[in-house]
């Protein structure tokens, strides 16, 4: 069989949004949704409207932005679902911060607040960055933090971290368990065959997966936005160790400046004149003034 071995990875955004984010697809879409959300029988989603489609021109076009599914539920309910492989600074407050614009770029007429639609933000992490939780799937609303009720249901969000579900762990009896197994063991044929056996949808995400993998412009285009990740991910953490770096020797810096300050508050109590401790310390006049002025030891 082709395609697979080829090394096409879901997780990667391009993939990740034709398998899922295409009309064609729309019932893997549907599967996925359900799994993550595991609302009531009666609750299940059976339809949904993809607000923004695969287009092809976006990959070639969009070097660095992100390449999310926007969905409509049957219901009413907005759903953005975002998949990301390398780690983004401040990714709880920007992921709120977006998923707030969508519930709030919604019409109200005639003030009426109560038919504002609920808004569902699902963000699949290749990496682990909810540290206190050792969950792999976990999902926040408003709430009151002293007797534990919602304030409301209006933003939902949702966390997915795969590297914190192991194989031998994973409980394949459970759909999002199977979904979180596809997309990590994609290179795993006899993972794939099994998934696929057990789960109707995930053999459909597999055979569009193939598909994908045997066209070569997909191919291409999967390529060139694969480099880009991987170049902006070195980008942001050749950035984080730079800061890092000068925040170190910053603090190095801002010790030396302390020990000095130490120094001239002792030899100012011991009655060193200003001039010599000048001299000796490299201070100003002036920082000198200001040490003087500030609470000091008396030894």
């Amino acid at each position: 069989m082709t395609g697979l071995s080829q090394g096409l990875d879901p997780k990667v955004d391009i993939v990740f949004k034709s398998i899922f984010g295409t009309e064609e697809n729309k019932g893997i879409l549907i599967s996925f949704l359900n799994a993550v959300l595991a609302w009531k029988k009666d609750q299940q989603i059976i339809a949904v409207k993809i607000l923004n489609p695969y287009l092809e021109q976006e990959y070639i076009d969009d070097s660095y932005g992100i390449l999310d599914i926007k969905v409509q539920l049957g219901s009413g309910e907005l759903v953005d679902v975002e998949m990301q492989i390398g780690d983004r600074a401040n990714m709880e407050r920007r992921s709120t911060y977006y998923i707030c614009r969508i519930f709030g770029d919604q019409k109200i007429t005639k003030g009426r607040y109560q038919n504002l639609k609920r808004a569902i933000g699902i963000n699949i992490l290749d990496f682990v960055r909810i540290k206190n939780s050792r969950h792999y799937h976990s999902s926040y609303r408003m709430r009151e933090v002293k007797e534990n009720f919602d304030l409301t249901d209006a933003i939902e969000i949702h966390f997915i971290e795969l590297p914190k579900l192991y194989r031998e762990l994973a409980d394949y009896k459970k759909p999002l368990d199977r979904w979180a197994m596809f997309l990590k063991g994609w290179d795993d044929m006899e993972l794939l065959e099994r998934l696929s056996e057990e789960d109707p949808a995930i053999a459909q995400a597999k055979r569009a997966l193939e598909k994908m993998a045997s066209d070569p412009r997909a191919k291409e285009i999967y390529e060139q936005r694969l480099k880009t990740i991987m170049d902006r991910n070195s980008d942001l953490y050749e950035a984080e160790m730079k800061g890092k770096l000068e925040g170190q020797r910053e603090g190095i810096r801002e010790g030396i400046r302390e020990g000095i300050r130490e120094l001239a508050m002792k030899l100012l109590n011991r009655g060193i004149d200003i001039d010599v401790i000048i001299e000796t310390s490299g201070l100003s006049r002036q920082e000198i003034e200001l040490i003087k002025q500030a609470p000091g030891e008396t030894d």
